[in-house]
């Protein structure tokens, strides 16, 4: 082994300077990757899957930061849900009074629909009428399921808690005749100028050639008040 590094020893000695500088340099070099792989490599990667940690804890802490901002809000606030349902409930029923607006030019008025299926009726001499009664008043929008709360017997407070709303006001009127001198009905009550709704029509042969035809007609109100016959 002495004898090697003699060896080496008196050739590197027999080199020239600029020779010598590069056999260090090309040590000094093998030297740094050995340290790069030992230490330097490693550390970074550590470094690399510390930030990818902390990166994802940050994550987490801004989920849960929301969600604890969340329950904050529905504790302070438990009511937001339903208060956001109502004002959704309001906006619809502005756009349905703002149709309703436009429509009631047309549709007949509630109190006026029983003198409206008269007068067409005395214009069919070959008709008869068999019956005519109101149907109960029908909200457009169903009723909110916080009215389950108001008592039984505090009319009062039930007023109080009814929203406003939009009504289908009905009759039902039974006819007898000809089948031709109903279809004619039927036809003139759909030409008026002053609308009705028309709903279930049931035509029954009792007697040829009588035949019975019940008819269900509607108008739209925004009040509530039954209709009077």
């Amino acid at each position: 082994m002495m004898e090697q590094w003699k060896t080496l020893s008196a050739r590197f000695a027999a080199l020239q300077l600029r020779e010598k500088y590069l056999i260090g340099a090309a040590a000094l070099v093998v030297i740094l990757l050995g340290g790069y792989n030992v230490w330097i490599d490693p550390a970074l990667i550590r470094k690399a899957a510390a930030e990818k940690q902390i990166a994802q804890y940050r994550a987490d802490m801004t989920t849960l930061g929301a969600q604890v901002a969340a329950m904050q809000a529905q504790l302070k606030d438990p009511d937001a849900a339903s208060r956001a349902a109502i004002a959704e409930s309001r906006q619809h029923l502005a756009e349905l009074d703002r149709q309703l607006s436009g429509l009631g030019k047309e549709l007949v008025p509630s109190e006026k629909m029983a003198l409206l299926l008269q007068a067409l009726l005395s214009r069919h001499r070959g008709l008869e009428l068999v019956s005519l009664h109101t149907l109960p008043p029908l909200p457009i929008i169903p009723a909110q399921a916080d009215k389950a709360s108001v008592k039984p017997g505090d009319p009062a407070k039930a007023a109080a808690s009814e929203p406003g709303n939009i009504y289908k006001h009905g009759i039902e009127i039974k006819l007898a005749g000809g089948y031709q001198d109903l279809l004619n009905y039927l036809g003139e009550m759909e030409s008026s100028p002053q609308r009705l709704l028309l709903g279930r029509m049931n035509l029954e042969v009792t007697r040829y050639p009588r035949v019975e035809l019940t008819v269900t007609v509607y108008t739209l109100s925004l009040d509530r008040t039954w209709l009077v016959i």
